[in-house]
């Protein structure tokens, strides 16, 4: 693998290409969560979660595909050397994400997608075709299923996987059904696992499916047969946002450094588990965490 070179956009794809073998679909913009408190601040969207947190472990080997709106900072990305060759920055607004905290501990959301409303497939550089990984983060399912289309159209040969969202299975739930049905790895919660199958006449997708249970860990299920993945502490959550996209980048970039999928998600529960102890998704605990898990997976390997 050449050494990492770090992209700013569209103006830069004619550069030479990294070595990307994980490549991230999805939003990147801010999170804003409104608390008892007071509102907390932070970069965040699945694109920019998931990414972050597969870099923070194997660095340039990931690639990011997104629309950014005007000066939204991507240094923390540049700096864990994520490829942003895939990275449009586009004027208007940035992707807003609104979650309001509530007295009885529910929680509402609200997505304002801003400049990446609307997929633009052009952004997708050829070369991360060849990548061993493919993941649609959270997002509309029809943008889901666009991108799966051109991938598809160009005979992308990854093992491609999606992120679904309770939002969008309670209200599309035909459209997310579709987007598990055309994918080879689904990553869901327990909530909405029960939405799109907890009718026993539906048949669960033949792919993989990650399961996350929160508190509880996690779920692998391949061919109908389950692994247990149970966390190893219980963390007191602060905010469960953005969890499940740290599991997904963990598990993803830990695939592709060569862990077995069992042991890829022990590691992976363990980082969303420190995720949730702070706000954003880039917090001391699951920065702390992830450094921890990459030295753990260089020294094991260093050993055999």
């Amino acid at each position: 693998m050449r050494g990492a070179e770090v992209h700013g956009g569209p103006s830069e794809r004619d550069a030479l290409p990294v070595s990307v073998e994980v490549v991230v679909i999805g939003h990147v913009g801010h999170s804003t969560v409104h608390t008892l408190a007071g509102p907390r601040r932070s970069s965040g969207g699945s694109g920019y979660a998931v990414a972050a947190s597969a870099a923070a472990l194997i660095g340039a080997r990931v690639g990011l595909v997104a629309q950014v709106g005007n000066g939204f900072d991507l240094s923390l990305l540049r700096r864990l050397r994520v490829d942003l060759t895939g990275v449009a920055e586009l004027p208007g607004p940035a992707a807003e994400l609104t979650i309001h905290e509530r007295a009885d501990g529910t929680r509402s959301f609200r997505a304002e997608l801003g400049v990446a409303a609307t997929v633009r497939p052009e952004t997708f550089p050829s070369f991360y075709l060849d990548a061993s990984y493919v993941h649609l983060g959270t997002a509309p399912p029809d943008q889901q299923l666009t991108w799966l289309e051109y991938l598809r159209k160009h005979r992308c040969d990854a093992q491609i996987s999606a992120d679904m969202f309770e939002h969008y299975v309670d209200t599309q739930l035909a459209t997310s059904r579709e987007v598990c049905e055309n994918v080879d790895l689904i990553f869901m919660n327990q909530a909405e696992y029960d939405g799109l199958y907890g009718d026993a006449r539906l048949p669960v997708p033949k792919a993989p499916l990650i399961v996350k249970r929160g508190s509880a860990g996690a779920r692998l299920l391949v061919d109908g047969h389950p692994q247990e993945v149970e966390a190893a502490a219980k963390t007191k959550v602060v905010d469960p946002t953005g969890g499940g996209e740290i599991l997904a980048g963990v598990f993803l970039a830990l695939r592709a450094y060569g862990q077995p999928a069992g042991e890829a998600l022990k590691y992976a529960v363990r980082a969303a588990t420190s995720c949730v102890a702070d706000y954003g998704v880039t917090g001391p605990h699951l920065t702390a965490e992830l450094e921890a898990i990459r030295r753990e997976v260089t020294d094991a390997r260093n050993l055999t």
